[in-house]
């Protein structure tokens, strides 16, 4: 019987591990990107249990999703032939040796037995454990705020010394026109990075936050709607305010008095300054002139180019920026320290994981690529 047109329920377990006993493989197989993974392992898994083939082996029990070789199935499909099915970290491959075959005959028999087996296959799927792979927000805004604050600590304002308005020669002024250019131009980029810094800084506090309420929220706050928009929407004082109510595993309530909860609250008050971007004559005041018909007068003999290009007094500021990145971190770590200290250093590495994973069946957070591919914070509710 050509291959195309065998049943997968008649392939037999190979009795040999692997190719190199018949002398190396006979051909090799890259499967397209958008082969159906799902539906071909619960095929294998419906015929033949779990992996079976020796790359399976080198890993972890159970399963490595770190490792190079995520699965392999070995078995054969009929007469001598061998097949073995691996999923790598580039994709998917079929090995085969003992009989010569060409590639289109293994595609179209994989094929043939997804179409021939799929009502097994749908009850196979049905016992995988299904999860959502999700952008971990405190993950981003961390990776912002640090690249953000390496920037800014590269660059060194100097401005340029103004030559004389009367008798300065042409190529003085054209070479001081240039560099007040530059300078412009530096200070207009450490603007945009302070005023990034200073809203990244919050973000990445609150997301961390948010993290602590989606891994460690109690049942009763998720099953009522109401109640659990209500929790999500609250402001971040008051969300850590009722952090030990609205969760478990948080050792006490916090205490609001501290230093750190002092300077977040400067933080946030800053991010909310700039972020509504509202043209306030106290928040955004860059000085002070007057007029006499069109004739300018500063209160001060100073350049005018301090006014006309708004270089000072940035909001935020250098200082301003810098505070608030030490401010998140510091929250960070109060927030950590609430947390029974039997879940901190499992919350640890869920945080600073990228994608996160949500276990669809199990209801709980987890971390799909890792030292371990789950930690089961159930056991802490």
């Amino acid at each position: 019987m050509e291959l195309e047109h065998c049943d997968i329920k008649e392939a037999l377990l190979s009795s040999e591990g692997s190719p190199y006993k018949s002398g190396g493989t006979s051909g090799k197989l890259a499967l397209p990107g958008d082969f159906d993974e799902l539906r071909l392992f619960g095929l294998l898994k419906w015929r033949f249990g779990a992996p079976n083939g020796f790359m399976s082996f080198l890993g972890r029990p159970g399963g490595d999703p770190d490792g190079p070789f995520k699965w392999d199935y070995l078995f054969n499909p009929r007469g001598n032939l061998k097949l073995q099915i691996l999923r790598t970290a580039h994709g998917i491959e079929v090995w085969w040796w003992g009989e010569t075959c060409n590639s289109s005959s293994i595609l179209r028999y994989l094929e043939h037995n997804l179409e021939l087996h799929k009502g097994e296959i749908e009850e196979e799927a049905k016992n995988l454990e299904e999860y959502t792979l999700l952008l971990n927000p405190y993950v981003r805004h961390r990776l912002i705020a640090t690249q953000t604050l390496e920037a800014l600590r590269l660059i060194k304002l100097s401005a340029p010394t103004l030559p004389p308005i009367a008798g300065a020669k042409k190529k003085e002024i054209h070479g001081y026109t240039k560099r007040m250019e530059a300078y412009i131009k530096l200070t207009q980029k450490q603007a945009s990075l302070n005023l990034l810094l200073v809203m990244e800084s919050a973000y990445m506090a609150e997301a961390y936050l948010n993290l602590i309420l989606a891994v460690f929220m109690r049942e009763e706050v998720k099953l009522s709607q109401s109640i659990y928009i209500e929790t999500l929407m609250r402001k971040w004082r008051s969300k850590i305010e009722r952090l030990h109510l609205d969760c478990s595993s948080i050792k006490s309530p916090a205490n609001l008095g501290d230093s750190r909860v002092r300077d977040a609250k400067a933080m946030f008050d800053l991010r909310n300054r700039v972020a509504h971007s509202y043209p306030d004559t106290k928040d955004l005041k860059l000085g002070t002139m007057w007029f006499h018909q069109s004739y300018p007068i500063l209160p001060k003999a100073v350049s005018f180019e301090n006014f006309t290009i708004a270089l000072n007094n940035q909001l935020p500021s250098v200082d301003d920026a810098m505070f608030c990145m030490k401010a998140a971190d510091q929250l960070i770590a109060f927030l950590r320290e609430l947390i029974d200290d039997r879940f901190v250093e499992g919350f640890r590495m869920l945080a600073e994981a990228n994608p996160l994973g949500f276990n669809e069946t199990k209801k709980i957070y987890g971390v799909p690529f890792g030292q371990k591919v789950i930690f089961a914070f159930l056991g802490a509710n």
